[in-house]
């Protein structure tokens, strides 16, 4: 497909920022919401997080985890989907707004957030919450294989885990556009879409309309990691706070089969191992979601000890095989 915005390819990368002194707090949220897609099994991917012992494995390596437990969620049996073109939204606002409310509470107090899902639509009300903690000055990194920014005139599915980041921008439905505030929540140039693969022809055409940056699996294929560095420094210093949004689908299958939408041609352990470290070194990382992972398709829990390896990346410290390696030799 190519990449959508002309970028100099000559990279000059800046120095790696040691690990942080001070230990790294943290608000763990679970959101076992699985509405904004059809059926994935992701509802329980919080729950499965926890028996995998994400806190303890984040805590070992030293951040400072307080786990607020799970937000409430409706299952789908219970409810009437209603619009067709936006299934399931008043409850997808309901629990977004929620957190949102939480997300900007803890960011106030100082702490960072790391969401963990349940479908993509939960990036919609944690980035609306730190949006207004911090006034608005946010910039997103969404790896993702999806392009995720259809509206439902364009959307083909018509599942709202596809449209939430269109909504962020300002486009589509007041009803998640304006979610918990009437402000834009991000602003087109503070977006950087990592590892697409699969855009619809709406999303393509917003991503020219706007000229929204994004660097696909072609770039990645045609020009390897250098350039991509080069466009997070550039998104660091144009915007001192980032929020970072990991949809595991990103990921090839071999390393993350557990997810809603296996991905056949997806992003190599090597590959989203640098990208989640170069971010957690060099990026003001103020909160993360962690999306679409599906216990019920995991194979020995690879996904999921993956997922908790790229969180503590993007914290800026490291949580990896080589670590429980290490400290079996120091027992």
């Amino acid at each position: 497909m190519g990449h959508f915005k002309q970028t100099n390819l000559s990279c000059s990368c800046a120095t790696i920022i040691p690990v942080k002194d001070q230990p790294v707090s943290i608000n763990l949220i679970g959101v076992p919401l699985d509405l904004g897609a059809e059926s994935l099994g992701v509802e329980v991917g919080p729950e499965a997080l926890r028996q995998k012992k994400i806190v303890e494995k984040l805590e070992h390596v030293g951040v400072v985890v307080h786990d607020e437990g799970n937000l409430s969620s409706t299952s789908r049996t219970d409810l009437q989907p209603g619009d067709p073109n936006l299934p399931y939204a008043d409850e997808i606002a309901r629990v977004n707004k929620t957190l949102a409310e939480i997300t900007e509470k803890r960011l106030r107090e100082g702490h960072k957030v790391v969401a963990i899902g349940g479908d993509h639509s939960i990036n919609l009300g944690v980035m609306s919450g730190a949006s207004v903690a911090l006034s608005g000055k946010l910039g997103l990194i969404y790896i993702d294989a999806h392009g995720d920014m259809n509206t439902p005139d364009k959307s083909i599915s018509h599942n709202i885990h596809g449209m939430h980041l269109a909504s962020l921008m300002g486009f589509g439905p007041e009803q998640l556009s304006k979610l918990y505030s009437p402000d834009v929540k991000l602003q087109t140039n503070n977006l950087l879409h990592i590892a697409g693969s699969d855009f619809d022809q709406g999303e393509i055409d917003l991503i020219k309309q706007e000229n929204l940056t994004c660097f696909t699996m072609f770039d990645l294929l045609s020009n390897s990691l250098s350039p991509l560095f080069k466009m997070i420094d550039d998104l660091k210093n144009r915007v001192e706070n980032i929020w970072v949004s990991v949809d595991l689908d990103a990921i090839d299958y071999v390393y993350a089969p557990g997810v809603g939408i296996p991905n056949h041609g997806g992003l190599t352990y090597r590959e989203i191992a640098a990208i989640t470290d170069y971010i957690g070194k060099h990026c003001n990382v103020v909160g993360i979601d962690l999306v679409e992972y599906n216990p019920m398709k995991d194979i020995e829990g690879k996904t999921a000890e993956l997922g908790i390896e790229l969180v503590a990346k993007l914290l800026g410290t490291n949580y990896s095989w080589y670590t429980n390696y290490m400290d079996q030799q120091s027992k």
